[in-house]
């Protein structure tokens, strides 16, 4: 199926309600989705416009569907880049599903990768220079602590569609042990048969950690 840039987007907002709501069928507790990189700001004017205006209308016009089925929304990325009419729009919809338990979906906005780690060592070396940690106490879970995933669980499973077998800067540090499913189908496509196929293959892998 084809789709216009901004069609498919809406319709990747679509598919993200479906997602969560196989998760909850399979009960699985985490989802952490991508919605706009980083790299996303280098598009033109009108389409990052057009993205930021889906993405309002899902936090005003969804939310309800969120709290009644029980699904927490957190968001990870850099905000300094959005817009205060943004930022206010996402911290209320963290605010009003904070206390959903069912399932907590982590969305990617004005995320990437390195950026996050760029400013998790930023926090570090404020912590440095303040006298809270000193270089030698550096450990995973410290870098850990200073992520925009700060408490939640690393990532265990990835799905990669639209036929790119690249993570594409997602959650790099979170991802190091995840098994990666690549697809073909895009995202506005992608079925319930084929998510199921692979969390079924899932549940078949033994993660040693190199043990």
């Amino acid at each position: 199926m084809a789709y216009t840039v901004l069609n498919g987007h809406e319709k990747g907002v679509d598919k993200f309600m479906e997602i969560c709501t196989w998760c909850l069928d399979h009960g699985i507790p985490y989802l952490t989705v991508y919605a706009f990189s980083t790299e996303n700001w280098n598009r033109s004017e009108a389409e990052i416009n057009g993205l930021f205006a889906i993405m309002e209308r899902f936090f005003t016009n969804r939310l309800s569907d969120c709290l009644q089925r029980g699904i927490r929304i957190v968001v990870a990325g850099d905000r300094s880049r959005l817009n205060e009419k943004q930022r206010s729009i996402i911290e209320q919809a963290e605010e009003k599903t904070r206390q959903c338990s069912r399932l907590l979906a982590q969305i990617g906005i004005s995320y990437g990768g390195r950026d996050e780690l760029v400013r998790a060592m930023k926090k570090t070396a404020a912590d440095i220079r303040a006298g809270r940690l000193t270089a030698e106490k550096i450990t995973e879970e410290e870098i850990s602590a200073n992520l925009d995933t700060a408490g939640i669980p690393m990532i265990d499973m990835v799905i990669r569609t639209g036929g790119n077998h690249r993570l594409s800067n997602f959650f790099i540090w979170q991802s190091a042990y995840a098994e990666i499913y690549f697809t073909d189908t895009l995202w506005p496509d992608f079925s319930e048969k084929e998510f199921s196929e692979f969390v079924d293959d899932y549940k078949t892998v033994k993660i040693n950690l190199g043990k």
